[in-house]
Parts: structure tokens; C-alpha cells; sequence
């Protein structure tokens, strides 16, 4: 990703004029329109609360999920804010732009290969690469010191990014610290800034004129003794102090550059694919039809099933929807038969996995039925500041949202 985003320092904008498609980075807001029979739409947009990838907004915004009976303009088009790279692969794709409405252009600064010189956060990013790289320890090709040195070698002349030979061992508390660096870092520039606050409150004027105050909003009040107050409070959208640290530009430059990433194998795989998420995709593999290459470098897909042997291969998939599946495959290297199963926000240990598994997630699919409930014991902080433990119930039912956070 540090190919990618723009110096956000200098930009320039426009209203009410269609940009030249071309220019290499902007943000462009406007409304597109496309027509049916597109099975992997492109461009996103922000309704019910959620992310939705859709070809008509009526239908959205209704979660119709049966034939769309729509086939005017104006009850499919969508209006929004994209990334001119995510812009021009619609348009590739078949999407028309009906009307631009703004555009903000800006100057980039990238890495140069071959001078080693410009990006905004190539020695950050490189650094934490490395770590993360040389954490997972060595690929399963790589068996003897020829193989492993070539490794290093073809890493390097990809990514730029040395390896040293003596430091790749697996490391998995390592390998996840140097993952969050780097998800942090992005995640932080698209950060929320309008967060909830807390004061202490020591005084009966402090805190009416927190009461009185039109720019903010008291959310709750708790009284910690005869003197003193803790006092939630938000401050209202037109009136909070932008952060420093939050560049929506760059985050979402590197959101769409993911995207896209992901797109250049769904587009191939068409109606094969079963599910993916931001990262990963399962498909149906069919013998002399293309298949998604494997690799150790960035951007690239890894299989899996790699660790359980050559030949080890998905049996039977189910997806109740969004983080929520689970698979029997054939491990080669055992000859065994054996099951994943993945629910997000569910431990699965011994007694969860009783009421959770492949087959209830299964006849969840086929046969609707009442929600499977799992209770867990879950520590919390309260409002009081008090640390405690407290059973938690969660249901586990068939849904194709995935709702936003």
C-alpha cells in the first residue's frame, strides 16, 4: 500500500465538471448507474447502516434479495464518494456516470524503486513488514538453505524489503504485534472523530455550564461522591476539533486499493466463488479452469490448506453469512477427514462447539429453525468502574448481513 496513497497536502477541487479520467488520484463524487447481470458489483455505498455492494439502490435500501423489478435510472442509480481508481474499474466494467458533481484532485508522492526515495511511509511500513514476514516463518517450499535464500532474494526484489536469514522464525505473538502496527496505522488515519469524552466534574457551576453548553451534549452523569461528578458527553457534528492524526483521503485510498485487490480475483472466478471477505475467498476449483495462484509476497493469496499436505482439498462448505462458516475438508497429510468452523464473536471451545458446529450451521441453512443460544462468561467494565464478570447470551441464526461497527 505505500505505492498507493497521495500527499494529501495539496489538492485541488472542482464543481459541475466531468474530470478527465485519466488523472492518476482524486476523490470524485457523483452518481453512477448500471445495469443488471453483474455478478461481483464494484463500487460501495453506505446504507441501513452498512456497507452494501449493490447494482440498484431501491433494492437496497429495501435488502430485497429476490429479483430486482426495478430498471429506471432513478431507482437504481447510486450517489456517493469514490476513489477514481475504484471509478474507472466500474466503468470498465460497465457502470455510467450519469452526473459529476465534485472532484478533488491531488498531487501524489510514491515510491520510487528505482531511486529508493519518496512515499509517505515506506521506512514505517517496510520496517513492520519485515517483522511481520519473518514471524510467520519460512514457507513450506522452502526446505533447503537454496530455496530459503532464494526466498529472501525474490522478497526483496519484490517488496523491496530485506530479509534477514537468521531472524525468519515462526513467532506467532510477534507476527500478530507487527499485524496490528500496521492495521493500526491505517485504521487510525479513519478513525471517528467525534468520540465520546469524560470530565470530572468538582464544582455545581462546572457542571451547568457543561448543561448549558449548545456546542456539546451530556450523556450521563455519575455521581462518585458529595463533591465530585464523572460526566459523558459528546460534542455535537458542527462543533468537535478535527484530529490531526485522521486523514480520510489516505485511509480510503487504502481501503479501495484492498478492494480492488480482492476484485482481480473475483472477476475471474465469476460465479464460482462461495464467499469472501477483505482478505480471502473460497471458490469451487474445477479442473482446466483458472485457479487463484499462491505466494509469499504482498497482495498475494496463501493456501490454507497448505499445512496440512499436497492434495488436501475442501469437501463441503456452509456459510450462514458474513464470519460465519465452516468447512470439512481432507487433511493429505493425516488422510483424514476434518472440520473448521468459524463464527465471529464465538469462543469455540469444548461446550460451544457442542451447540455450534458444521452440522447445526448446516441445518440452520436447509431447514430454518429457532436460533442456537450460546452462554459465556464474559468480564466487562461498568459505568461505576468496576471490574465483574457476567454471563453473556448471544444467538447464533442465519443472516446475510453483516452488521456495521
Amino acid at each position: 500500500m505505500e505505492n498507493s496513497p497521495p500527499d494529501t497536502q495539496k489538492f485541488t477541487w472542482a464543481k459541475n465538471v466531468r474530470p478527465p479520467l485519466i488523472m492518476s488520484r482524486a476523490l470524485l463524487n457523483a452518481r453512477f448507474c448500471r445495469l443488471q447481470n453483474l455478478y461481483h458489483p464494484i463500487l460501495p455505498t453506505k446504507m441501513n447502516n452498512k456497507l452494501m455492494f449493490v447494482l440498484c439502490r431501491t433494492c437496497g435500501e429495501k435488502m430485497n434479495q429476490g429479483k430486482c423489478p426495478h430498471h429506471t435510472e432513478e431507482e437504481r442509480a447510486l450517489t456517493g464518494t469514490w476513489v477514481i481508481d475504484e471509478v474507472k474499474k466500474a466503468l470498465e466494467m460497465g457502470y455510467r456516470m450519469l452526473k459529476v458533481h465534485e472532484v478533488w484532485s491531488y498531487e501524489i508522492d510514491q515510491f520510487d524503486k528505482a531511486t529508493k526515495k519518496g512515499g509517505l511511509f515506506t521506512a514505517m511500513m517496510n520496517r513492520f513488514v519485515a517483522v511481520k514476514q519473518q514471524a510467520s516463518g519460512w514457507p513450506q517450499h522452502c526446505r533447503t538453505d537454496e530455496e530459503k535464500n532464494r526466498y529472501i532474494e525474490e522478497f526483496l526484489e519484490r517488496e523491496d524489503v530485506k530479509l534477514e536469514f537468521a531472524e525468519i522464525v515462526e513467532n506467532p505473538g510477534l507476527r500478530s504485534l507487527a499485524k496490528l502496527i500496521l492495521n493500526s496505522f491505517w485504521g487510525k488515519l479513519g478513525q471517528r472523530e467525534n468520540q465520546p469524552k469524560t470530565a470530572i466534574v468538582r464544582t455545581p457551576a462546572e457542571f451547568f455550564n457543561m448543561l448549558s453548553n449548545p456546542a456539546i451534549c451530556v450523556t450521563a452523569a455519575l455521581p462518585v461522591n458529595e463533591d465530585v461528578l464523572i460526566v459523558n458527553y459528546e460534542h455535537r457534528d458542527e462543533t468537535y476539533d478535527p484530529l490531526t492524526t485522521v486523514n480520510v483521503t489516505i485511509a480510503a485510498y487504502v481501503t479501495t486499493q484492498a478492494r480492488l485487490k480482492l476484485y482481480s480475483y473475483l472477476e475471474k472466478l465469476g460465479d464460482r466463488v462461495l464467499y469472501y471477505d477483505t482478505d480471502s475467498v473460497i471458490y469451487v476449483s474445477r479442473e482446466g479452469e483458472w485457479d487463484v495462484s499462491t505466494g509469499s509476497c504482498l497482495g498475494e493469496m496463501a493456501d490454507e490448506l497448505e499445512g496440512y499436505g499436497a492434495g488436501s482439498h475442501i469437501k463441503e462448505f456452509v456459510s450462514g453469512g458474513p464470519k460465519n462458516y465452516a468447512y470439512k475438508f481432507f487433511a493429505a497429510k493425516d488422510n483424514e477427514e476434518k472440520v473448521t468452523c468459524k463464527v465471529k464473536g464465538i469462543s469455540l471451545n469444548y461446550a460451544a462447539s457442542q451447540l455450534v458446529n458444521f452440522d447445526t450451521i448446516k441445518e440452520m441453512i436447509l431447514s430454518p429453525t429457532e436460533p442456537v443460544y450460546i452462554t459465556s462468561k464474559n468480564i466487562r467494565r461498568t459505568k461505576e468502574h468496576e471490574v465483574v464478570t457476567r454471563e453473556k447470551r448471544r444467538s447464533i441464526n442465519l443472516s446475510r448481513r453483516k452488521d456495521a461497527s
